[in-house]
């Protein structure tokens, strides 16, 4: 397995270039070449972590405006 670390900003814009790669090819598995497939599966790895990152930010903005509610 490889491991790459990189910010949300890098990430969406890895997302985006492997997307724009291979829109044009069919979601038929059976006609879809495995390298697509590989390659979308990459796609859903990342959305994945970039939904994580999304979600662990909004419970920090949560927890923000919480704590400055009650400290208000």
């Amino acid at each position: 397995m490889i491991k790459i670390e990189m910010d949300v900003r890098a990430a969406a814009a890895v997302r985006e270039a492997l997307f724009s790669e291979t829109k044009d090819y069919t979601y038929d598995p059976k006609s879809c070449p495995q390298r697509v497939v590989e390659i979308r599966n990459v796609i859903n790895n990342i959305d994945e972590q970039i939904e994580q990152q999304i979600n662990e930010v909004k419970a920090q903005i949560t927890e923000a405006i919480e704590n400055e509610t009650v400290n208000s």
